[in-house]
């Protein structure tokens, strides 16, 4: 079984039509016809049904397309990868980040990489929480990531970039917000606006309710910060929010929690591959930024 195989099989299942495949591959009919039927003769099998008026695919035919999708995308997976090794200079590295990092920390990131760097295109993902950054590392399609965890102390593969706290944030004539802090058991009875399931936020705000003996109110769950936002600054309820994401001086107020609830914000990577010289490059970057590399 040959890859070029593979890639006309594929080509006549998009197009329906083996003329049509043929002429979109830049080759001749017949040699589109003779590379299927090689490949159905080495499976023992009919991969489409040529007795219609147009070609379709057997049963085993559609199977066997999933197969083929995925053996050629691993292959252009792989050669990205490996271009990734070629060259100690220029070229893309892909930055998985959640949206609070994109929001408020991104831009004067960016902007300090840039300057620094300008012959490496960071190519932005936002991420929806640390799993899936984790997951799309693993998955080779990210080089590295942004996570917030609230124990980096044994965290393989990453660099500790800083530290910060969730505060809560009230509306502005709320009943506590001339307080200078405040603990969960006093926020039973108040309606709760959270991130996404799988969002630090989400896990500490649930977690830290059912520590103070109660199940919070949920009026809404989202991702939009800028919705959080506006809820909370009219009236409609609380959120907690990191205090990087507080210092613009928001229309609501924002005050620590007792006890603080603390975490970091870490950079990772893969813990299957070490960094290219590209990622070597990045890497040092944010270290000259933020600390010091863990492993």
């Amino acid at each position: 079984m040959e890859l070029r195989q593979l890639e006309y099989f594929c080509a006549v299942c998009s197009l329906e039509n083996f003329t049509r495949a043929a002429h979109f591959l830049h080759v001749s009919q017949p040699s589109v016809t003779k590379a299927v039927q090689a490949l159905e003769a080495e499976l023992k099998l009919t991969l489409f049904d040529r007795s219609q008026k147009h070609i379709c695919l057997t049963d085993a035919g559609r199977v066997f397309l999933l197969h083929a999708q995925k053996i050629l995308q691993d292959v252009q997976t792989a050669q990205l990868a490996m271009e990734r090794f070629q060259s100690q200079s220029g070229g893309v590295i892909r930055f998985g980040v959640p949206p609070m990092f994109e929001s408020y920390l991104f831009p004067n990131f960016f902007m300090k990489f840039q300057a620094a760097n300008p012959d490496i295109v960071l190519d932005l993902q936002e991420c929806s929480d640390s799993a899936s950054v984790n997951e799309k590392l693993d998955n080779d399609a990210l080089d590295f990531g942004i996570n917030f965890v609230c124990t980096p102390k044994h965290m393989e593969h990453s660099l500790k970039m800083f530290d910060d706290e969730f505060y809560l944030c009230l509306p502005p004539r709320h009943r506590f917000a001339l307080r200078e802090k405040i603990s969960f058991e006093e926020l039973r009875g108040e309606k709760f606006i959270l991130q996404p399931p799988g969002t630090l936020q989400n896990f500490l705000t649930l977690k830290g309710a059912a520590e103070a003996g109660f199940a919070p109110e949920v009026l809404l769950s989202t991702s939009q910060l800028k919705t959080i936002k506006e809820l909370v600054a009219g009236s409609a309820a609380v959120a907690l929010m990191p205090k990087f994401t507080i210092s613009d001086l928001p229309a609501f107020k924002a005050m620590p929690l007792d006890p603080p609830l603390k975490f970091t914000v870490v950079l990772v990577w893969s813990r299957f591959k070490e960094p290219s010289a590209l990622g070597k490059r990045f890497l040092n970057f944010v270290e000259g930024l933020f600390g010091e590399v863990k492993s």
